[in-house]
C-alpha cells in the first residue's frame, strides 16, 4: 500500500493525500484564530484541486472548538465553493474528544444546504472503510 503524500503542515493541522483517492485533514490541539482556520481550509481546497479529490477525511482529535464565525463561513462559503470547484461530495469526520468540538462539527453538518454526503466516526479505521467503499 502506498503511503500518504503530505501537502501542508503547521502547528494546527496537516493535510495529506491518500492514494485511495481522498484528502485527509488532521487537526492538532492548538488554538488558532479564525483567520488562521480559514487559511487552513484554503490550503485544504488547494490540495483537493491539486490531487483532483472530491472526498475528505477530517480527524478532529483534540481540536479546540471552532468559533461560530468559522462555522458559518464553512457552511455559507467554503463548502459551496468546494462543491463547485472540486465536486466535493463525501466527508468522513472522525469526531473530537471534546464535546464542544463535536457539537461544532455537527452544527456545521446540520446547517449545510448543499448535497454533501457525510458521516461521523470514532476512529480513522471506520472512517477509511466508509470513505473508500463504493
Amino acid at each position: 500500500m502506498l503511503a500518504p503524500t503530505r501537502y501542508f503542515h503547521n502547528a494546527a493541522a496537516s493535510i495529506s493525500y491518500h492514494p485511495a483517492g481522498y484528502v485527509q485533514l488532521d487537526w492538532q490541539p492548538t488554538v488558532v484564530s479564525s483567520q488562521e482556520l480559514r487559511a487552513i481550509y484554503e490550503h485544504l481546497l488547494r490540495a483537493m484541486k491539486y490531487f483532483e479529490a472530491s472526498s475528505l477525511m477530517t480527524t478532529h482529535n483534540q481540536r479546540p472548538p471552532m468559533p461560530q464565525d468559522v462555522q458559518q463561513w464553512l457552511v455559507e462559503t467554503w463548502v459551496p465553493q468546494a462543491i463547485a470547484e472540486v465536486n466535493y461530495a463525501r466527508c468522513a469526520i472522525v469526531e473530537a474528544e471534546k464535546p464542544l468540538s463535536r457539537l461544532a462539527a455537527r452544527t456545521v453538518g446540520g446547517s449545510l444546504m448543499q448535497p454533501l454526503t457525510y458521516a461521523y466516526f470514532t476512529s480513522v479505521d471506520e472512517a477509511t472503510v466508509w470513505l473508500t467503499a463504493n
